[in-house]
């Protein structure tokens, strides 16, 4: 053979994770355009943009790691 290419056992999980990635940072862009106009917006919708942008945040971070780990395998 020409090439030795390995197989990729994980791809299905890395591209799950860098969906995760994409979505989250999606909606965590979101709740900054909210948070944004602070002080035109009633409370109850800044702190509904703070508590979503930090799951975001953390969503996140979890892909994140989860494909790191996935890549250096």
């Amino acid at each position: 053979m020409k090439y030795d290419i390995k197989p990729d056992h994980h791809i299905r999980a890395k591209r799950a994770s860098l969906t995760g990635l994409t979505i989250g940072l999606l909606l965590l862009f979101q709740a900054v355009r909210v948070l944004w106009h602070f002080p035109e917006n009633e409370g109850w919708r800044n702190a509904l943009a703070g508590v979503s942008g930090l799951i975001c945040l953390l969503m996140c971070g979890v892909s994140y790691w989860k494909y790191r780990k996935l890549t250096r395998q």
